[in-house]
């Protein structure tokens, strides 16, 4: 039992992170030690490669501008570790990570009684955000992020009002499989009979998103990217079409994310037309306005123009590329990247040579970010340099012309010690 909430923390991210499941017994037999939270709940279950925490932030904000008790689980964090469970505006406070992370240990004799193996890393977070989501009296609905994948992922125990896929871009092939196909089954796990699922149209696999619905009876909303019309991008803001809805303003920055919003909008739509949640247009627009995700394409400062933007697999890259295109007109460019080992870092790399007046190669402090050394040899770009203080990056990035551009990009763990180093100092 810990009487430290960092302590426990630290404790949580020693455990294993990923072994071979084959079912999803075992975590319905953890939350079953608990009275089963998870069936206590009202849900959204968002999958995807990319736009997740996006769209989770979407459809939670403008919930709660409808006067809805909004939970959210995300992962990974960005700013601190109680980020994952969210209560509307509010992280899970320290106090209740100890509570509920010290219940669960205090059941672990139970849990071996019953001939089940402790939870992983991640097991144990989606049971402790079951437990604190079952708790709260006046919790309308939880958005529930998937944590990798879908069909065997720790969250996929629940059944939704409506299940969302983002989209299927190419990450984690070690567990998800090398092709489009096999992502996109594995992430089509998470829909459940009669179930609705809305998603992203992907001409490559509407056939298999048909055909998966069908066998499901679920029935398959389709954001077509010809309804979303009239998009302009700014260094502030987004501006966008969709269907019957004009002119929607969005903080969230790039064209990736008026498909992002777009899904999130269906999902929307079918909570206030079929699950009887009381959403109004303006509740749509204002919602959109003021949404709130750190760490995708996050702007630092406007003069020099700063951001930082988690994009770790290239689809994201691509997108965040086709952004900077955008904004970038005859401004200088600096790429500060750092990566970890598991990605695809050549493709990565390839596209932000073409893109970058110069490119700076570092790390951040997690185990699984690569060595700027080895980045470094990747690229072919004439003007990259090397890098291990983040802290100088920091300072010479605020210091530079006005008219420049610095992108600090590469991977969630890099944005969230970034971030943690502004917020401390203040920059």
């Amino acid at each position: 039992m810990f009487n430290d909430v960092r302590e426990l923390i630290s404790w949580i991210e020693s455990q294993k992170r990923i072994v071979p499941k084959t079912s999803l017994q075992k975590m319905i037999s953890l939350c079953d030690v608990f009275g089963s939270p998870q069936n206590k709940i009202k849900y959204v279950h968002v999958g995807g490669t990319n736009g997740k925490g996006s769209t989770v932030s979407f459809i939670k904000t403008v919930l709660m501008k409808a006067g809805y008790q909004v939970g959210t689980y995300v992962s990974p964090y960005v700013i601190s570790f109680n980020e994952r469970i969210q209560f509307n505006d509010n992280y899970i406070s320290d106090e209740d990570i100890l509570r509920i992370g010290n219940r669960i240990i205090s059941e672990y004799d139970e849990i071996e009684r019953r001939g089940i193996v402790h939870p992983t890393f991640f097991e144990f977070i989606t049971l402790m955000a079951f437990i604190y989501f079952s708790e709260l009296k006046n919790l309308d609905i939880v958005i529930l992020e998937v944590g990798l994948g879908g069909l065997l992922d720790s969250t996929n125990i629940v059944t939704p009002l409506v299940s969302v896929i983002t989209n299927v871009a190419f990450d984690h092939m070690k567990i998800l499989g090398n092709t489009l196909e096999e992502i996109a089954m594995n992430k089509l796990g998470i829909v459940k009979p009669n179930i609705p699922l809305v998603t992203l149209e992907n001409e490559k696999l509407t056939e298999l998103f048909e055909t998966r619905c069908e066998e499901t009876n679920s029935k398959l909303i389709l954001v077509k990217k010809r309804d979303i019309q009239n998009i302009q991008v700014s260094k502030t803001e987004t501006v966008f079409d969709y269907k019957e809805y004009k002119r929607i303003k969005t903080n969230k920055l790039g064209y990736y994310q008026t498909e992002n919003a777009s899904v999130a909008l269906e999902a929307l739509e079918y909570l206030r037309s079929c699950c009887g949640f009381k959403i109004t247009n303006d509740d749509i627009y204002r919602g959109f306005r003021d949404v709130y995700w750190p760490g995708r394409l996050q702007v630092l400062s406007l003069k020099p123009y700063i951001i930082v933007d988690g994009a770790h697999n290239i689809d994201g890259i691509t997108r965040l590329a086709e952004f900077l295109t955008t904004i970038k007109e005859n401004k200088k460019l600096t790429i500060v990247f750092a990566v970890s080992k598991d990605k695809a870092k050549d493709e990565m790399i390839s596209v932000l040579d073409h893109l970058a007046d110069e490119i700076i190669f570092t790390m951040f402090h997690y185990k699984r970010s690569d060595t700027p050394d080895y980045l470094f040899s990747i690229s072919s770009n004439p003007n990259k340099k090397l890098s291990f203080d983040l802290d100088e990056l920091l300072l010479e990035a605020f210091n530079k012309p006005k008219d420049e551009i610095v992108v600090f990009c590469g991977s969630l763990y890099f944005v969230s010690e970034i971030l943690n180093k502004i917020n401390n100092k203040k920059m």
